[in-house]
């Protein structure tokens, strides 16, 4: 093992468990809001990892272990800033800080939470062996006002999905309704009953036309699911029915107006778009047997690809698209096809720091909204995962043919 260089530490920062509160989680991280006084902090959230609790590791973990963790976190920073910034842009991704963490601090971490959370995510919990957590500014909070109060502010959580449809080669005839209906409706059928499935499209989102995009917010309204959230002034906001709504959202029908403009002035969905498409010309189906061609001959023989494999990935990826566009070699394919995964599972967070805004001042001229745009869940995905992705789609396209077998039947999803 490595030694590492005093500027490769994390922070070493003095933390308590009770100036952290429960914000939420996924399947792969939870997240927590500062509470406390430190200036160093203050504004921050602490993002850990989770473990399937029967295999949760021991808080005595070895050091090595630790520092695995540890590396692990700072290459998937790097990957943020220097993979997904030069594709979306570095303005929407959020500067993160490593700070070190102790097993007991963890563990009552873990208990504190433990009650707070939905019975859902119970199966994973905190990973009691990591050795340290990722800092991330709180793009949740609204701006100072008056004596330091903080204004009302509302931020939307999206977790957009896949853009586009695939339109490869590879593909074969007996899957070929990818084509025709999107990934997200398609898994509809498989996640829930046929009465139980959103309205929401993907690709109205990414549509560009204003009308759909507000088509979309009024599904994902009905219908969040784990692909909207709401925050109001940090707490987050849905009725008893698990809706967005006026009773928890102040003006929804105007907010939903506010984020359909803000999708549609900032280039962040088309670019996220034109990405996950062009990351994204085999489909899984075609970036199978390369992957396993590539395991056979070694090109491909660790288990993880390094972070500098990643680095040069992108930068052949934008070498090509904007000079001869010539053809990928397996393993570059394979990591293209990694970081659309990536790119189909980010959320887009945007925050109006004061809500519901004034549209005129005082001299009766019009004001745009003050809002702040950010993209989050950027961590790559793991080589290994490729054949359990195939068998994924192909559990999908079944599913969904089985409920809808007859053309007619189907969804129609346009982009």
């Amino acid at each position: 093992m490595a030694v590492p260089s005093a500027a490769d530490l994390p922070e070493n920062i003095p933390i308590e468990p009770n100036d952290w509160s429960y914000k939420g989680e996924g399947n792969e991280n939870i997240v927590f809001s500062y509470k406390g006084s430190d200036a160093s902090i203050c504004g921050w959230l602490l993002r850990l990892s989770k473990c399937d609790v029967a295999a949760s590791t021991s808080a005595n973990a070895c050091a090595t272990h630790r520092y695995d963790d540890t590396q692990r976190k700072r290459d998937n920073a790097t990957f943020a800033t220097s993979v997904i910034g030069p594709l979306l842009g570095a303005e929407y991704i959020l500067p993160q800080r490593l700070v070190a963490l102790t097993p007991g601090f963890l563990c009552r971490l873990q208990e504190k939470c433990e009650p707070l959370r939905p019975a859902h995510r119970l199966h994973r919990q905190i990973d009691l062996a990591q050795g340290a957590g990722i800092l991330l500014p709180n793009a949740f909070r609204g701006t100072p006002s008056g004596r330091g109060r903080l204004r009302q502010s509302v931020t939307v959580e999206l977790k957009p999905k896949w853009g586009f449809m695939p339109s490869s080669s590879s593909v074969s005839p007996h899957t070929s309704v990818k084509s025709r209906v999107c990934r997200y409706c398609m898994h509809q059928y498989t996640k829930h009953a046929s009465q139980d499935v959103s309205g929401f499209c993907p690709l109205d989102l990414f549509s560009g036309d204003r009308r759909r995009i507000v088509r979309a917010l009024d599904s994902l309204a009905q219908s969040p699911q784990n692909n909207l959230r709401v925050f109001v002034d940090d707490h987050s906001a849905i009725d008893k029915q698990g809706k967005i709504s006026d009773e928890c959202v102040p003006q929804w029908e105007a907010l939903r107006d506010c984020i359909a403009d803000i999708i549609l002035k900032e280039p962040l969905f088309s670019r996220l778009k034109r990405c996950q498409r062009a990351l994204d010309s085999l489909d899984i189906e075609g970036v199978l047997p390369l992957y396993r061609r590539a395991m056979e001959s070694g090109s491909l023989a660790n288990a993880q690809p390094s972070i500098n494999d990643w680095l040069s990935a992108v930068t052949d990826f934008l070498r090509r698209t904007e000079s001869d566009n010539s053809p990928a070699t397996d393993k570059q394919a394979i990591l293209e096809f990694l970081i659309s995964t990536t790119l189909k599972d980010v959320s887009v967070l945007i925050t109006l720091p004061e809500w519901p805004i004034h549209k005129t001042t005082l001299d009766g001229m019009s004001t745009e909204p003050q809002y702040a745009i950010a993209v989050i869940d950027s961590d790559p995905k793991k080589l290994a995962k490729i054949p359990e992705y195939f068998s994924k789609d192909e559990k999908i396209v079944k599913h969904f043919l089985k409920h809808c077998p007859d053309f007619g039947s189907q969804p129609r999803c346009s982009e």
